[in-house]
């Protein structure tokens, strides 16, 4: 009896965690990225990025050029995750937070990450982004 208990925990846990899945195709993505700083009068240019997104990792860090990101906090709605990330960068420790909206093959999304005192002024990069799908991640 004891065992029977665990195993229908165990298939509750599961069964409870694929319908909080955010339901997407894992693989290879093209990330079309546009950022502006606050301050700065002059729109940058978009750049593009390619990144392996997979369910156990969702979150788009390419385009902010860290070498490590680490989850502080997500939280999945519908088709939507909402995101806090620390990332390590060549100037420190930075948060990055925002929301990435997935479509089968297609995502949207946006966050910003808030640089703290630059030449006096408080500074925050705003990024905007799209992406699809462009098949199987490389390894």
């Amino acid at each position: 009896m004891k065992h029977l208990k665990g195993l229908l925990i165990l298939f509750l846990f599961a069964t409870i965690n694929s319908v909080f899945a955010v339901d997407m195709v894992e693989g290879e993505w093209e990330l079309k990225v546009k950022y502006t700083v606050s301050g700065m009068p002059v729109a940058n240019p978009a750049e593009h990025y390619r990144e392996c997104i997979t369910q156990e990792d969702p979150i788009p860090t390419s385009f902010l050029n860290a070498r490590n990101c680490e989850v502080i906090e997500q939280r999945e709605r519908h088709r939507t995750i909402y995101f806090r990330i620390n990332c390590f960068t060549e100037h420190g420790s930075v948060i990055n937070e925002g929301q990435i909206r997935f479509g089968s093959m297609r995502i949207s999304g946006k966050s910003k990450t808030d640089l703290g005192d630059v030449a006096g002024k408080t500074t925050v990069m705003r990024y905007k982004f799209t992406g699809r799908r462009i098949g199987e991640c490389r390894n």
